[in-house]
């Protein structure tokens, strides 16, 4: 297999994108009374479908961290392998805030582990993939490094 794809989920909290599906159907709706109501899709569209990922070709040796803006415009740039030198394994903790009309705060914390391509001091990484647990990103990691790296 020579190019993999790694999806890392969408781009924005869960309460953005639930905004982005409501700025949707209200553009939809509002269409039928008034043509301008269709600028409510253009942020909505960006908000709820626009995502992040990274692509791997193991076959020219490039990878590639990107956003899907709106599901459509991807963008990123190639980058050499050659210039990471091993993988890397954290746990990461998201925290998604929200406030209530009553001040209210809202925490959803999100946890997985990430597997990361670094450069030899750690001052450059690329997220590679994101999993739910330690063994299939272990499993990954040494995949990835008899591919890459040849050991």
């Amino acid at each position: 297999m020579a190019i993999r794809y790694y999806n890392h989920g969408k781009f924005f909290s869960t309460s953005q994108i639930t905004v982005g599906y409501v700025f949707i159907v209200c553009g939809i709706i509002f269409s039928f009374y008034r043509l301008s109501a269709l600028f409510f899709l253009i942020p909505g569209l960006f908000m709820a479908f626009t995502y992040s990922g990274s692509i791997l070709d193991t076959e020219n040796k490039k990878v590639k961290s990107f956003t899907c803006i709106g599901g459509i415009i991807t963008t990123g740039k190639w980058v050499p392998v050659n210039t990471f030198t091993h993988f890397i394994i954290q746990r990461a903790t998201r925290k998604y805030s929200t406030y209530s009309r009553g001040s209210v705060r809202f925490d959803m914390n999100v946890s997985d582990i990430k597997l990361l391509m670094a450069s030899h001091d750690n001052s450059r990484k690329i997220l590679i993939a994101r999993y739910s647990n330690f063994e299939m990103a272990q499993k990954e990691k040494e995949d990835l490094s008899l591919v890459i790296f040849g050991g």
